[in-house]
């Protein structure tokens, strides 16, 4: 009589499934500095660091702000024919500013 033996041995690697892929990262976090405008009355304040995932909606910190995020857009900003690039915030109008033109030389 013949005995057959079949030994089966189950392998199991410990690899890791590969990290889950980041979409978000892939779009990368965009920051820029420039000046915070309340458009709606006027005011113009110094210089602000804003951070965006989407180059459209921005987080802007302001030292006038302390912890406080103000929403804005990038938008250009003109007074007496010059014009630059600031962060239009939501900002409550406490006043109305006479405008001046907003500082293009931010460095945050």
């Amino acid at each position: 009589m013949r005995w057959l033996v079949l030994f089966v041995v189950a392998c199991s690697t410990s690899k890791q499934p590969p990290p889950p892929s980041n979409a978000s990262a892939a779009q990368t976090q965009q920051t820029r500095c420039l000046a915070v405008v309340a458009k709606e009355c006027g005011c113009v304040y110094d210089c602000g660091k804003g951070e965006s995932a989407d180059g459209k909606h921005w987080k802007v910190t302001h030292d006038f702000w302390k912890d406080t995020k103000l929403d804005a857009v990038v938008e250009p900003w003109c007074v007496d024919g010059k014009c630059t690039d600031v962060f239009a915030a939501q900002i409550v109008c406490d006043g109305i500013c006479a405008p001046k033109p907003a500082r293009s030389d931010c460095r945050c």
